[in-house]
């Protein structure tokens, strides 16, 4: 564990800290939502670890750039340095009692990501990574799976429900992936979907529209576990920007098939 830096050792105290705490807060309180926007909801855990997470990386990086999904902070740092914070992924599965729910803290040199953790509560899983130093979960190195025929892969699709022009077209591509692949699910949660990508347990993750801290950690997951990952068209991800992320991701093997049953749709 002390190959990683400063910043990597951080993000993951401060994902299973913040995701012990959401986790307490799930048995021991009342689990209220409130109406954040079209299809989306907040919690007061997610305002909760969000807040402490800040907290303790303002204590050590004053300087660095913060962004943030609960606050809306996007607080302008002076160093190379950006974290992209997701307190709470998968609120709507949280405040139901579903576990797939995780807390994801990744942070990027110059918009490129460079490290990260994410923390799965119900599962106890600590995944985390770094730039050329591999990706881990529990102390155990992570590889991508095998498998190398679209017919044979497991895959999992996203879409951000408040895009209500999208639905029948999110709904082409998942009926696509149906016939073509062994099965595709949907687990609410993007940034679980990639770390399930980067252990094997899956082949493929399709999102269409997510968000910066959606997608900081788990797609360098993914490349550091010997996968790929890309926006469409294999354009690499820009990661300045903040929302309508698309990310494509894989064990690498069956990219191109998944990749083409994603562009024989138009309009994306």
């Amino acid at each position: 564990m002390n190959i990683f830096s400063e910043r990597t050792l951080l993000a993951m105290k401060l994902a299973k800290e913040a995701g012990s705490e959401i986790k307490r807060i799930l048995r021991e309180e009342n689990i209220k939502t409130q109406e954040k926007g079209l299809n989306d909801v907040v919690t007061v855990a997610d305002t909760e670890s969000e807040a402490l997470i800040i907290k303790r990386i303002r204590e050590l990086f004053p300087n660095d750039t913060i962004i943030a999904e609960e606050s809306g902070q996007y607080q302008k740092g002076e160093s190379e340095y950006s974290w992209a914070i997701d307190p709470l992924d998968g609120t709507m599965n949280y405040s139901r009692g579903i576990p797939y729910y995780c807390v994801s803290i990744g942070y990027m040199k110059n918009d490129i990501p460079e490290g990260g953790a994410i923390y799965i509560p119900e599962m106890d899983e600590l995944f985390y990574c770094e730039r050329g130093k591999g990706a881990y979960c529990n102390g155990k190195k992570l590889c991508v799976s095998n498998i190398n025929s679209i017919g044979n892969a497991l895959g999992t699709i996203g879409f951000n429900n408040r895009y209500v022009e999208k639905r029948d077209f999110f709904n082409k591509i998942h009926n696509d992936c149906m016939y073509q692949m062994q099965n595709i699910e949907k687990l609410f949660s993007t940034v679980i979907s990639l770390c399930y990508v980067a252990s094997g347990r899956t082949e493929a993750h399709f999102e269409l529209y997510c968000f910066l801290w959606d997608i900081c950690v788990g797609s360098l997951l993914v490349e550091e576990a010997g996968g790929k990952c890309c926006t469409i068209s294999y354009k690499t991800i820009n990661y300045s920007q903040i929302d309508k992320q698309i990310i494509i991701a894989t064990n690498k093997k069956i990219h191109d098939s998944f990749l083409n049953i994603i562009m024989a749709n138009e309009n994306i």
